[in-house]
């Protein structure tokens, strides 16, 4: 059950809650720490915080800490049935609602979504840029493949944005493709100019799979 006391305890743990699978290249949520859908989408109403009862009202939820996470458990329950509220939330005034919006689209997507997500790619806030950086080309946690040539945006991201968190994750997300030659000078500059430890085994995994495919001899 959704009491208040596990409210405050999702709010304290915020993204702690979720870890990063490299196995399977994508957010996923902590084993036993992740909420039962089936039950948050039954018990939601019994929370002792408002919570909205349609997709739209939901995602406004997302604006306060204490009714973010209920909120997102109950629009997953939903699934494609909040695609409309979500996309809709993408533009939002508050950072958090984009933010958690676009993390939204990590598993339930349309065509539509990837071009909605686009320009959350330079959204002023480094944390809605991260998401949608790997919302955008996360293929392993949709199902079938990504409609739109994401590369070329991965690459923009790693060269331009100013966050070391989102170049990261942008490096990480080239493993969703085959290794693409457009993106070899990128990396290669990054393994002579950077200093980042966890930017440069990202790369070097990366270069690897390049060796791998036999499109790099060095």
């Amino acid at each position: 059950m959704l009491t208040s006391s596990t409210i405050d305890d999702m709010r304290l743990r915020r993204v702690r809650w979720l870890m990063y699978d490299r196995a399977r290249g994508g957010f996923r949520f902590r084993g036993s720490r992740a909420p039962d859908r089936r039950q948050a989408r039954e018990s939601v109403m019994d929370a002792e915080v408002p919570l909205g009862s349609t997709p739209e009202e939901l995602v406004e939820n997302f604006t306060v800490s204490e009714t973010r996470y209920p909120a997102y458990a109950a629009l997953q329950g939903l699934g494609d049935d909040a695609l409309a509220a979500i996309h809709d939330g993408l533009g939002h005034g508050n950072w958090q609602v984009r933010k958690w919006c676009a993390m939204y689209l990590d598993h339930h997507t349309n065509d539509e979504s990837f071009v909605l997500l686009k320009p959350l790619l330079r959204d002023p806030k480094m944390d809605v840029r991260l998401w949608a950086t790997h919302s955008i080309s996360c293929e392993r946690c949709k199902e079938g493949e990504c409609p739109v040539d994401f590369v070329p945006l991965l690459i923009e991201r790693i060269e331009m944005d100013e966050s070391i968190r989102v170049r990261r994750m942008a490096v990480c997300m080239l493993s969703e493709a085959p290794p693409d030659k457009r993106a070899l000078s990128t990396l290669q500059r990054i393994v002579a100019e950077e200093e980042d430890r966890k930017l440069l085994g990202h790369v070097g995994r990366e270069l690897q799979r390049f060796r791998d495919a036999g499109l790099m001899t060095t």
